[in-house]
């Protein structure tokens, strides 16, 4: 067997086990996160978030292409990069407020928990502004709900209160983020057509 051969069975072999992953997160979560609770390492979770955080990436970047004449590809890779960052430093603070709301488990727990949770980054796939921010942070709160309560067996109320302030920085931050980007999407189209619209 050839290089590429074993590298197109390691490929299908992986996208084999995401899809399963996908669908046992999503079709129960509970069961999922509590089954996870043997297993350890962040080199599993990152990648799953990785590839969670890509593909709505590639999307948009592919569907921008034409009017960035491919620029916006350029981007895909560091925004992965910078989600993955992102959802690392947010482990980092929630994991804060979970020990400080009585959770006794490490930091891997709670980290795995925000990356698996990161298959909510599908919601953006659907493009209309607004409509994806709710979703997107909607999903994420309720799989993070599920991840924290098997993961650190904390009361309902308290992943409630903690989940909270997440959810409103989210929203917030999104809501910004998707108005800067109308605008900025406004802008390049009446740029664009003042080229070629001539007077």
């Amino acid at each position: 067997m050839n290089e590429f051969e074993q590298f197109q069975k390691r490929a299908a072999h992986f996208i084999q086990q995401y899809v399963e992953e996908i669908r046992r997160l999503v079709l129960s979560p509970a069961e999922f996160f509590h089954r996870g609770l043997e297993d350890n390492g962040f080199l599993e979770p990152t990648l799953f978030a990785a590839v969670n955080i890509l593909i709505p990436k590639l999307f948009y970047a592919l569907l921008f292409a034409p009017l960035t004449l491919g620029v916006s590809l350029l981007f895909v890779l560091p925004a992965a990069v910078y989600g993955i960052a992102t959802l690392f430093v947010s482990a980092i603070i929630l994991h804060g407020l979970v020990r400080l709301a009585g959770g006794a488990e490490g930091f891997e727990c709670t980290y795995r928990g925000v990356a698996y949770s990161s298959v909510a980054f599908y919601a953006w796939l659907i493009p209309l502004p607004f409509v994806n921010l709710i979703l997107f942070t909607t999903l994420f709160c309720v799989l993070l709900y599920y991840a924290l309560r098997e993961a650190h067996g904390l009361p309902p109320q308290h992943l409630i209160l903690l989940l909270l302030l997440p959810a409103l920085l989210m929203l917030l931050s999104g809501a910004v983020l998707t108005l800067v980007t109308l605008w900025i999407i406004t802008r390049g189209i009446f740029l664009v057509l003042s080229f070629l619209v001539p007077g």
